[in-house]
């Protein structure tokens, strides 16, 4: 029988594998809330046509009233461009409160990743399949072949001409690929690195526990008192989103 000392070793192990992962899973980092309609991080669009995007898009939330915003970053750090979507329209909030008419088109430069996030209320009129298309059809194979600025362009173009009711310009084939709704590959391989790191952290605390339990709780109480702070949305910036949510649609692609 395992003595009862180490069995409760084996609790606490279990314990901080446990604690240890939600605190990872916490330190999403939330890029700040723009102070414009595109923000370029990577250097990925040159700077006139990000200045011209800008101007566009702004200008058509005065006329249109819808908030459509273009963030381009370098990497998630490991979270799925699916999760890292979400969680960022959630803090930031575009469209109007009560319309949820936002759409923000993200680009990770550098994991090579695409999402379109799409607010509940243009979910009816900007689906998955049309987003889909938007991104395998138009903007992979420009950004492809070197043309960075015109996939922005052209992804601008299609969401707005899709809102307006003329998504026929947007293609007209299936896009290429895991369909937008379901990132199964990129979820099952963040489960897979999920399970793998609550298997190490538990070993190396089980033998913490075992050979010197003081030096194991003291380990954990300071990881899960000074650890805090990576995460969480960033202050700043001069946009003001209007309240707007998402329910997860849209679309993810990469090249």
């Amino acid at each position: 029988m395992i003595p009862e000392r180490r069995a409760k070793a084996v609790a606490f192990a279990i314990l901080a594998g446990v604690c240890l992962l939600a605190l990872g899973a916490a330190e999403l980092k939330i890029p700040p809330s723009p102070d414009r309609w595109v923000t370029d991080t990577a250097g990925f669009l040159t700077p006139s046509t990000a200045r011209e995007l800008d101007d566009e898009l702004q200008n058509y939330e005065r006329e249109s009233g819808h908030q459509l915003l273009v963030y381009i970053g370098k990497t998630t750090e490991g979270y799925s461009i699916e999760e890292f979507a979400s969680k960022t329209f959630e803090a930031w909030k575009p469209g109007r409160k009560g319309l949820d008419d936002g759409l923000v088109l993200f680009i990770m430069a550098e994991d090579r990743k695409i999402r379109i996030e799409v607010g509940y209320g243009l979910e009816p009129t900007v689906p998955d399949i049309i987003a889909g298309r938007i991104i395998n059809d138009i903007m992979v194979p420009k950004i492809r072949a070197g043309d960075q600025d015109g996939a922005v362009r052209e992804a601008v173009a299609a969401v707005i001409r899709t809102i307006s009711g003329t998504p026929a310009a947007v293609g007209s084939r299936p896009p290429q690929g895991q369909p937008s709704g379901s990132p199964v590959g990129s979820l099952r391989g963040k489960r897979t690195a999920e399970t793998v790191f609550i298997a190490i952290v538990a070993i190396i605390f089980l033998i913490l526990f075992v050979t010197n339990p003081s030096l194991a709780l003291w380990l954990l109480f300071n990881i899960l008192s000074g650890g805090r702070g990576g995460g969480g949305s960033g202050g700043g910036g001069g946009f003001r989103g209007g309240g707007g949510r998402s329910g997860g649609g849209g679309a993810s692609g990469g090249w």
